[in-house]
């Protein structure tokens, strides 16, 4: 990131405020905790915040259906849970995500006490922070943009590289300020592309993002080489969950997909196989 000059380290990233439970609490308590504050699952810790566990919701269906909710939870938590350390790369967190297909994991300190919690969604918004995507320097719009032709900027996107991740969108932000674009059109296009960016970073093995910039307009296209998107009229809708009926009823799942990178754009398609997923953004000058 940055040109190289910056690896990610999970304390970077990771969400410091860490609701946890204790063994001894009941099931109907975790259930509860859960539904008010919409998450799937969190580390079971004992006095001293050392990690002994974690409760999901899979482990609380599967209670309610035994009708045992007063059990404890040390009764049903996974013991020996996987976890993750501060000073571990951000890499690191993303394999070991797609190695395990977990939502989140907890962040251990050098005494295995919790001290953060990390979902992927954890790294894409705290990278963006990082690289300031949605910060555009102030500059004299009152004259316009500078007299161009077409430039064409072609990037090539390594799968899990967080060693670059962000730099193609951070380039095409600077290059749209230094013509003198408008400032909500830098910042639509820096985020469009970040997002984009990132979608081939972490899902794919590998890809392109190639943006055209004209007088007229930005249109950013990104092609991946990956498992592509199984269902994308789900994954286009705002608040999207593969949470089952019954658990989104109880309070839990959180949406996902791509509506922010269209919600960015004027115009927007996608196209998705087994073998890769291609996305066009166009972002209009005037």
């Amino acid at each position: 990131m940055n040109n190289g000059q910056f690896f990610p380290k999970v304390a970077d990233v990771m969400t410091r405020e860490v609701i946890t439970i204790t063994s001894d609490s009941t099931v109907r308590q975790a259930k509860e905790i859960m539904r008010l504050n919409c998450i799937s699952g969190m580390p079971v810790v004992d006095q001293e915040k050392v990690l002994i566990g974690i409760i999901s919701v899979a482990d609380i269906i599967r209670v309610m259906e035994e009708n045992d909710l007063d059990a404890k939870v040390s009764k049903i938590m996974t013991t020996n849970p996987v976890f993750l350390r501060e000073q571990d790369t951000v890499g690191q967190a993303l394999s070991a995500n797609r190695q395990y297909k977990y939502g989140r994991f907890p962040v251990l300190d050098e005494k295995s006490r919790v001290v953060g919690i990390l979902t992927a969604s954890d790294i894409v918004a705290r990278l963006a922070q990082l690289l300031k995507i949605d910060q555009v320097e102030e500059h004299d719009e009152s004259k316009g943009p500078k007299d161009f032709t077409m430039q064409t900027i072609d990037f090539h996107i390594h799968g899990m590289n967080f060693e670059k991740a962000g730099e193609a969108a951070s380039t095409i932000k600077k290059i749209l300020t230094d013509l003198g674009l408008r400032k909500t059109v830098i910042r639509r296009a820096a985020i469009a592309a970040y997002d984009a960016e990132m979608n081939v970073v972490i899902h794919a093995y590998e890809g392109r993002l190639i943006a055209h910039i004209t007088p007229e307009d930005v249109t950013i296209k990104a092609m991946d080489i990956g498992p592509g998107i199984e269902d994308i009229s789900l994954a286009m809708q705002p608040g999207y969950s593969t949470a089952p009926d019954q658990i989104r009823r109880m309070g839990f799942g959180a949406g996902m997909g791509l509506p922010n990178i269209k919600k960015s754009a004027d115009e927007f398609s996608i196209e998705s196989s087994p073998r890769g997923t291609t996305l066009v953004i166009k972002i209009l000058v005037e």
